[in-house]
């Protein structure tokens, strides 16, 4: 950390970016020493929260210590050994009471006690559920839901990667398409930009630290989101971010929320009201063309339709001019800072960035097809310092061929349904919907198989969630702790913990430029068992063992997956040392994001029909959908600030992710104790707000809406803007009646709360952050949150 005018170790640390925030505070089990106190036996091994020595005594992990080359551990790093040694655990294979004895009754999911079985009886059940669903139902009728990778960061024991080999070689399931994080963005930017763009590489920082000017932070909060990575993190894109203010670059912060980035690199806000961003960025294309400032020349060159889409922002379509003043009202920033920032972005090197929360919306298709828009009328596409820039990407790559999966072979059941459907399609068998030009025809389900995948954490709207849960006959889940899905499920099967299975994985996911370990840290604790050998198991009894295992062990498929990996270096050494580390080539670190199409986009032309970037597009047009246009567009928001029912309820709910677990992930560990009020989910208000609702700092709060109502602890800050509120994702769901549908969740899970219903007809994609909430001062005495009490599990007489 030496080296960084300006900027103290200190700072970083009250930015809670490091893990010695945690160790000063106390708020550390004492069963889980840090490791300047623990001792033992050092193990390597490999997270999702980054790469660490795991130091054992026994069958304990005692503390990790984090890799040499991670610039900066986070507090759940330093957790997990507490996670892993959870009271939460799932100790033994359980099977709901009345399902053992042949009841179906699916009301009793939740409230009912569960029989402690052996691993023989769990998996000839689970074997017979999913022989019987096949034979009666047919395999469409089995639907997966765990089709993230943020359980496991391993690429041959992920849960997802298994599954999907498992029940393809079965003969198929009900799969899911798209993604929670980014769906509206991966199915509008194919038809724009010929690729999913959101995903893909992007300029590099050393190009970014060397030529950018102005960095706009819009609705994006990377300190936030480096935390964690879908591999292994190294958190070297803070240390670029440390760089590149130390070197004087302006960032401007677009955004409800003051965040932890902007506050940390001196930025100005733009406080935004939630969902405007596209009115906003219209406007600011207005003032470019009417006043002639955008790049005539760019546009005619790399892109088609921007006609039509002039036409638009001039009023020529409806009559209405999308001027800085006209956007003024809609979005709350005022016309005179609309002006300027067109100005600002045109006259500088200026890198429009986002990360996935603003197409988390009503219409989220049109963010960042409005914001690539924007960045072609400034011209600066495919240069240095300019354009756009999304998500994760900005490291090098090294170039190097990463470690194998699995085969996942055919899914011969070829259905699909977009994520965050789920409890619509569980309710609704037999609809038809749109989708990105096509229809989908949702299946019944009778067999919800869970791997790796917290879903009713996960997805929106809660009470539809387990309404539609409701009609399914069979819930089975694989899990390591008692968390709200588990308890919601027919038959539990406990699985290990990733410090206790053998596996391998490679980080960063953009820069290649690690091979991790994962080497088993402890023995499977109580009755876990790998996932790899709980589907060999059914495997068997299902008559595809051979197939699905290919007669190699989990570690022999390590070897199998290592062997693709460009290295000299024998297995035995990597195991033994635990990592490879890669170079990354000079010329690498000087990708520029659209470089070659903008030299010449007749020899390197985007995939899309014109070869161009597409600010028209015919084919999104020819869908005819009313809510996802053929060109960027300004839809109204069913749930904002300025909508009908905003007179009902006045504050805006955003639900961001958290800074101290992954999701739902460590929700259970005594980390919470830094950050829950009273035991529950924080709601962070904006301090006159608070005053007018006689709100207090530390207060108990209900926050509710038509969809439910959830209990959270009142945080007051100057952070957010007026009539917005923020709840993270990801607390785990406490409902005060177990048994009931629509009861008030004591601990904040904030997805009872958003909806479900999609951004539009082309994505389907989750639209949860339009959303809008009431808030009352709780009065008297609540039950308290009981989400880490574990379910009563009798033994089986």
């Amino acid at each position: 950390m030496n080296g960084y005018d300006g900027i103290s170790r200190r700072d970083l640390l009250k930015m809670g970016l490091f893990s010695s925030a945690l160790m000063m505070s106390g708020a550390y089990n004492e069963l889980f020493a840090m490791t300047n106190s623990a001792s033992g036996v050092k193990i390597p091994h490999a997270t999702h929260f980054g790469a660490v020595m795991a130091v054992v005594s026994g069958s304990r992990v005692m503390g990790v210590e984090p890799h040499k080359n991670d610039y900066a551990p986070t507090s759940m790093l330093y957790s997990l050994p507490e996670y892993v040694h959870s009271q939460n655990r799932i100790k033994y294979p359980c099977v709901r009471k009345s399902f053992l004895a042949g009841k179906r009754d699916t009301s009793l999911r939740g409230c009912e006690e569960f029989v402690r079985v052996d691993w023989k009886t769990a998996l000839d059940l689970v074997a017979k559920i999913l022989r019987d669903v096949k034979e009666n139902y047919g395999n469409e009728s089995i639907y997966r839901p765990s089709f993230a990778g943020w359980s496991h960061p391993g690429v041959i024991g992920r849960p997802d990667i298994l599954q999907g080999r498992f029940m393809g070689l079965f003969g198929g399931f009900t799969d899911t398409i798209g993604d929670y994080s980014a769906g509206a963005a991966t199915h509008i930017l194919p038809h724009v930009m010929g690729g999913l763009e959101i995903y893909s590489y992007q300029t590099t920082y050393e190009m970014i630290a060397k030529h950018t000017k102005t960095m706009v932070l819009w609705g994006s909060d990377p300190f936030k989101t480096f935390r964690i990575s879908y591999s292994v993190p190294d958190h070297t894109r803070i240390e670029w971010f440390v760089n590149m203010k130390n070197a004087g670059m302006k960032f401007i912060c677009i955004d409800p929320v003051y965040t932890e980035t902007a506050k940390f690199m001196d930025a100005e806000w733009i406080p935004i009201k939630p969902n405007t961003d596209v009115a906003m960025i219209m406007a600011i294309c207005f003032e470019l063309f009417t006043t002639n400032e955008y790049d005539s020349s760019f546009i005619n060159k790399y892109t088609v339709g921007f006609d039509i889409f002039k036409n638009y922002i001039t009023g020529k379509h409806d009559g209405v001019r999308k001027s800085p003043e006209w956007a003024e009202k809609i979005c709350g920033v005022s016309a005179g800072t609309i002006r300027r920032l067109a100005f600002e972005f045109r006259k500088t090197g200026t890198l429009l960035t986002s990360h996935y929360g603003c197409q988390r919306a009503d219409n989220g298709e049109q963010f960042h097809w409005s914001l690539i828009t924007l960045a072609c009328m400034l011209g600066q596409v495919g240069t240095p310092g300019g354009g756009y820039h999304f998500g994760n990407g900005g490291l090098s790559y090294s170039g190097k061929v990463m470690p194998r999966r699995m085969s996942q072979g055919r899914n011969l059941a070829r259905t699909v349904i977009p994520a965050s459907r789920i409890g619509e399609m569980l309710l609704n068998p037999g609809r038809t919907i749109d989708f990105n030009g096509n229809k989908i025809t949702y299946p019944k389900i009778s067999l919800l198989h869970n791997m790796g995948s917290n879903i009713i954490t996960q997805q929106p709207n809660t009470n539809e969630l387990l309404e539609g849960m409701r009609s399914v006959e069979n819930i089975i889940t694989h899990e390591i702790v008692w968390n709200a899905t588990a308890k919601y499920s027919d038959i539990v099967l406990p699985v290990t913990s990733t410090f206790e299975r053998n596996d391998i994985t490679y980080g960063d996911p953009y820069s290649h430029t690690h091979i991790w370990a994962m080497k088993q840290v402890i023995p499977p604790l109580y009755e876990a068992k790998d996932d790899y050998w709980v589907l060999t198991e059914l495997a068997k009894r299902l008559g595809f063992e051979k197939e699905f295992t290919e007669g190699r062990s989990q570690m022999d498929w390590i070897r199998w997956s290592y062997a693709n990996v460009e290295t000299n270096m024998p297995f035995e050494q990597f195991w033994r040392q635990g990592f490879i580390e890669f170079k990354v080539p000079s010329k690498n670190k000087r990708f520029v994001r659209l470089e070659d199409y903008r030299k010449n986009p007749n020899t390197s032309p985007l995939f899309t029909p014109s070869g161009r970037i597409e600010i028209f597009s015919e084919k999104v047009a020819s869908f005819g959908y009313d809510d996802c246009p053929g060109h960027p567009t300004w839809i109204e928001p069913k749930e904002w600030l300025g909508a009908d029912l905003a007179q009902t309820h006045k504050y805006h709910l955003l639900s961001i992710h958290p800074k101290h677990r992954m999701h739902s992930q460590m929700d259970n560990i005594s980390l919470k104790e830094q950050y829950k009020i009273k035991g529950r989910e924080p709601v962070v208000i904006n301090p006159e707000d608070a005053w007018e609702l006689g709100i207090k700092d530390g207060d108990l709060v209900e926050v509710y809406n038509e969809r439910g109502s959830i209990i959270c602890g009142a945080q007051i800050s100057s952070t957010m803007r007026r009539n917005v509120v923020r709840v993270d994702e990801g607390a785990w769901y406490s409902p005060e009646d177990a048994c009931g549908v629509g009861a008030r969740c004591l601990g904040g899970n904030v997805n009872v709360l958003t909806p479900s219903r999609p951004t539009s007809k082309l994505a389907q994609a989750c639209a949860a952050h339009s959303c809008l909430v009431s808030l009352k001062k709780i009065q008297g005495k609540i039950k308290n949150n009981e989400a880490y009490k574990n379910p009563v599990v009798i033994t089986e007489e």
